[in-house]
C-alpha cells in the first residue's frame, strides 16, 4: 500500500472479510477461521491469480477418499499449514478477492487523478 493514500477499504462476504488498515498499513484479510496479514496488493493479486487456476471439481475428485470434508485444500510453503475449502467456498473466496482488487484499484486511480489535478492547479496558480 506505499504511496497509495486513500480511504479504508472494507469488503465482506458471508464468510470472509478483507480491508485495508490506515495504523499499520496493511492488508487484512479473514476467511472462517483463517486471518492472514498481507503487505501489498500485488501480493493479495498473485494469491488471487492461484486462486483462478484451481478447478474445484477437479481437487474434489482427487482427494474425494480424503477424511478432510473440504476436499480443496491449499498448502502455505514452508508450514504445515492449508486452507481446506468446499467449491462454494472457493467460489465465495474468488469473489471477495476480485471485489477487493477491484475496488482497491478504483481507489488508487481516483487517488492519482488528484494528484494530478492538484498539481495541475498549483501550476495554475504560481
Amino acid at each position: 500500500m506505499k504511496g497509495v493514500n486513500m480511504e479504508i477499504i472494507d469488503i465482506k462476504t458471508l464468510h470472509g472479510h478483507i480491508f485495508t488498515c490506515d495504523k499499520c498499513s496493511k492488508i487484512h484479510f479473514e476467511f472462517n477461521q483463517l486471518a492472514i496479514n498481507f503487505s501489498s496488493l500485488s501480493i493479495i493479486e498473485d494469491f488471487y491469480s492461484y486462486l483462478n487456476k484451481l478447478e474445484g471439481d477437479e481437487f474434489e475428485r482427487i482427494n474425494n477418499q480424503s477424511q478432510y470434508i473440504r476436499k480443496i485444500q491449499i498448502p502455505f510453503p514452508n508450514t504445515s499449514i492449508k486452507m481446506v475449502l468446499s467449491k462454494a467456498d472457493l467460489k465465495e473466496l474468488k469473489i471477495l478477492m476480485q471485489m477487493f482488487i477491484v475496488d482497491y484499484r478504483e481507489l488508487e486511480q481516483k487517488s492519482q487523478l488528484i494528484k494530478k489535478l492538484s498539481h495541475i492547479s498549483e501550476k495554475q496558480l504560481n
